[in-house]
């Protein structure tokens, strides 16, 4: 509970055990968490885990992608540089934009485009 749970004290663990109808004291429960390394809970409040921030943050978070790719056409072999974004919260994302040559103008407009506050991420 202490692990999944880093704000809970001795006494917030002492009532979920209670609950769930174990009787243990708050002292036991703080010799235990020491038996096992866990700090108090002023200590582990003071860190914060890569999965918490995530969770955290997973509303406003999302992921992008700029990669190439050779493709062979009628001129022979074209490199196309492809753009690819999507949020972590839902399954939301854009469709891949994709052009043989780009420029800054293309690059702004990408990033305008996925921050817009009504249809962007």
């Amino acid at each position: 509970m202490a692990h999944e749970n880093r704000s809970w004290g001795y006494d917030r663990i002492q009532g979920a055990l209670k609950h769930l109808g174990y009787t243990i004291s708050d002292q036991t429960i703080g010799n235990i968490l020491k038996r096992h390394g866990i700090p108090p809970v002023s200590e582990r409040k003071q860190t914060t885990t890569w999965t918490e921030f995530i969770r955290s943050h997973l509303d406003v978070l999302m992921a992008t992608d700029f990669f190439t790719t050779e493709v062979w056409t009628w001129s022979g072999l074209v490199t196309y540089y492809i753009s690819f974004s999507c949020t972590l919260a839902v399954d939301a994302y854009t469709l891949p934009r994709v052009t043989p040559h780009p420029h800054e103008a293309w690059m702004k407009q990408i990033a305008r485009n996925e921050t817009m506050e009504d249809w962007g991420f």
